[in-house]
């Protein structure tokens, strides 16, 4: 099957200034959330986790998991304080050790 397009499609791709980008992680109260390793959380249940609450693809959480298995603990996602803090508190409910620290 051959398709033929008549018009010419483009994509609009949002472009943002470096001046920009510098200017919000200024003023931009941004937190990394930690994940720590443990004797007792399944990989899957991280990987899972990191899914759901952080939005990252599966290749990126076992990556994740990998790294925190192998030296104790990984910055899982940076985020403004209020998701950071409610981020941290989805995973302690899921038995995941973690804490914040100012990124």
């Amino acid at each position: 099957m051959t398709l033929i397009l008549d018009q010419q499609t483009t994509m609009d791709h949002q472009v943002v200034d470096d001046v920009d980008v510098d200017a919000f992680f200024e003023t931009a109260d941004l937190w990394a959330i930690i994940v720590w390793n443990d004797d007792v959380t399944t990989f899957q249940t991280v990987i899972q986790a990191f899914v759901e609450i952080f939005n990252h693809s599966v290749e990126r959480a076992d990556q994740l998991a990998w790294t925190i298995h192998r030296t104790g603990k990984a910055v899982a996602a940076i985020r403004p304080k209020e998701e950071a803090e409610a981020a941290v508190r989805d995973l302690h409910r899921r038995k995941i050790s973690a804490t914040l620290a100012r990124a």
